[in-house]
């Protein structure tokens, strides 16, 4: 018995220091309008913000996926959305592209640490050197017009990228290995007694 609270111990030590990534389901936050305008510009999720660059441009709701995005026809040019973690640090992992509209056919990302990836292509594409990033500026690469695209879940990961095990994580593993060392000593008969 003692054997195994040791190792469950052990493993919640372990398992407390690691963190999943989290997933923006693009339908269980809310969105708001924060630059006066008619149409919606801001959505948050799980501590996230996704926000528009310009006003006029907008987010819509069950556009192409569960959020589309396009300029409108008052600004035919790029169109620029921005993910935040409100200053803090994360990990961008990967994005599910539901579609393209009106002749867009590529995303180019850039992230706060200076990193740009052109996305093109549907389903859940792969996000490479977005690690330890303040933000990053999703672009809709425009020829004029209307064109847009559609996401439907964005995977972000907050845990750091060099990870520093907390004090409390360090006590439990302490404790841990000196119960399992208790525990074998006195199951072993020593010599000479």
């Amino acid at each position: 018995m003692k054997k195994l609270a040791c190792l469950a111990a052990l493993s919640l030590a372990f398992s407390a220091a690691q963190a999943a990534p989290i997933q923006l389901d693009l339908t269980s936050g809310a969105f708001a309008n924060n630059n006066g305008s008619a149409v919606v510009d801001t959505y948050t999720e799980d501590g996230f913000r996704l926000r528009m660059v310009r006003a006029g441009d907008h987010f819509d709701p069950g556009y192409i996926g569960d959020i589309g995005t396009h300029n409108g026809f008052q600004n035919a040019d790029d169109v620029s959305w921005v993910i935040d973690f409100f200053g803090a640090s994360f990990n961008l992992v990967n994005i599910n592209i539901a579609g393209y509209d009106a002749g867009a056919a590529s995303v180019t990302v850039t992230g706060s640490n200076g990193a740009t990836q052109i996305l093109s292509g549907i389903g859940t594409l792969a996000i490479a050197g977005m690690g330890n990033v303040t933000s990053v500026v999703f672009n809709i690469d425009q020829d004029g017009g209307t064109q847009g695209f559609g996401f439907s879940e964005i995977n972000v990961d907050t845990t750091p990228a060099q990870q520093v095990p907390l004090p409390g994580t360090l006590a439990l593993l302490g404790l841990g290995l000196w119960a399992l060392g208790i525990s074998r000593r006195r199951g072993i008969p020593r010599i000479g007694s």
